[in-house]
């Protein structure tokens, strides 16, 4: 296949090139590119080519939630939205916190994915060894701090210590950083403002906590969602000191803030809260400090999400409107096109060691998204693939729209509609962890 006249966007910036695909992957980039005898030909005149982004933050619900999402609905949502790899996150029912519960959703995976797919393991008190090792068959572990929806939690600085010297050092631990301790006692406290019951405070004991042990025994760490100036703060201080550390920021907490979660109601509840505009503020003003962009996808349904404060989930949609969010940015000259590759994709693939993924260049698997970048339309519920039906930025007006969707070189998306086979996704191939630090 030969896509020809578009303007590829690449971590330097935007340059008119043609792209060649051969046997799943990227073969040529150049200019002007001599069509071949039989070639397919996309004319992307007029168009953006991106690579496809990676969320590397997902909640996709299966096992045990899927009346509100599985792999088939968040890997069809995820390439409506230009997503082309996905790394789901271990707490599901069961949690993926043994090497049995890894096999059984690799199977409904692999059943059901429409793009390419990873996972993490779940860390608990007593799975230190079983963790380790399986550490060669998942992208990362992810550690809870701080509870969130699911049973997953370790608390305790026996277990953090242990899980944090024996995991490969190599591979990254990624942490859910607020204190529980903290979180009970503000969230006894009676707020219905979830900035108020899971404040910045809970953020910063955790995150300096899981500092601290990373930097004694020298190993890879990764932040989730981290919403607040202090904690950027933190990691850049850290990293000054040679610790290994890299960050997530959220399209939620970059595009959303604690006054838009008045409005939303439970709506707009998610773990990590939304923040204050100052903080939000500090997102974009430290951006060189934020190495990821994930969603943090974590759909409920609508009648979940309108019990009372108290019972109603935390977690919102967001696999699919990252990118459009993302690139209408870019147009409003709030963030350089180049600089989302690199958070969206570049980054992802070294963190967690996706061998075949990362970027468009001649070798890397044909994962490729056109964009019509003057095309300007907006966000529904009503668009919204996910099973829950719903999204925060409903109303939302953005300017650039994903026409075509590539994953390894197939044509899986197109015009709103989804062409891809439910089993087509496939599980990423893994390869030695590079920490983007010292």
């Amino acid at each position: 296949m030969l896509i020809r006249n578009g303007v590829v966007i690449l971590v330097d910036g935007p340059v008119r090139l043609d792209v060649r695909t051969r046997d799943e992957k990227i073969s040529e980039l150049a200019e002007q590119l001599t069509p071949e005898p039989g070639e397919q030909i996309i004319d992307a005149e007029g168009m953006m080519v991106l690579p496809g982004f990676i969320d590397s933050h997902v909640h996709f619900r299966d096992p045990g939630g899927t009346h509100k999402e599985d792999f088939l609905s968040g890997t069809q949502a995820a390439l409506a939205g230009g997503v082309t790899t996905i790394l789901d996150m271990p707490n599901t029912q069961p949690p993926t916190n043994s090497r049995e519960h890894l096999q059984e959703k690799k199977a409904l995976a692999a059943q059901k994915a429409v793009v390419d797919y990873g996972f993490y393991f779940g860390a608990t008190d007593t799975n230190i060894e079983e963790a380790a090792a399986v550490a060669d068959q998942v992208a990362a572990m992810k550690l809870y701090m701080g509870s969130s929806t699911g049973s997953l939690l370790v608390t305790e600085f026996s277990p953090i210590y242990r899980h944090f010297s024996t995991f490969p050092l190599d591979k990254p631990i990624v942490v859910h950083a607020e204190d529980e301790q903290s979180l009970i006692y503000f969230g006894a406290q009676g707020s219905t403002e979830h900035n108020r019951a899971r404040p910045p405070l809970s953020a910063q004991i955790a995150l300096s906590r899981a500092l601290a042990i990373a930097e004694k025994v020298g190993r890879a760490l990764h932040i989730a969602h981290t919403t607040t100036q202090r904690e950027l703060e933190l990691i850049q201080e850290a990293r000054n000191k040679g610790v290994r550390v890299t960050c997530e920021v959220t399209p939620l907490h970059l595009f959303l803030t604690e006054d838009d979660q008045q409005r939303l109601g439970n709506f707009g509840k998610v773990n990590p809260p939304l923040r204050s505009k100052s903080d939000q503020a500090a997102l974009w003003r430290y951006f060189d400090v934020i190495d990821t962009i994930g969603t943090d996808h974590a759909p409920h349904t609508k009648e979940e999400k309108m019990q009372p404060y108290q019972k109603a989930p935390s977690g919102m949609t967001g696999v699919q409107t990252m990118l459009p969010l993302l690139f209408n940015a870019a147009q409003e000259g709030k963030v350089e096109p180049g600089e989302i590759i690199k958070r969206c994709v570049v980054n992802p693939a070294r963190i967690f060691g996706l061998k075949d993924k990362g970027a468009l260049e001649v070798g890397k698997d044909a994962d490729i998204v056109l964009i019509d970048p003057q095309q300007v339309y907006e966000i529904t519920n009503e668009k919204i693939v996910s099973k829950c039906g719903w999204t925060p930025f409903a109303g939302t007006k953005v300017k650039g729209k994903i026409q075509q969707v590539f994953v390894r070189g197939k044509l899986a998306f197109e015009h709103d509609t989804c062409l891809a086979q439910p089993g087509n996704g496939r599980h990423v191939h893994y390869a030695y962890h590079h920490s983007l630090y010292a």
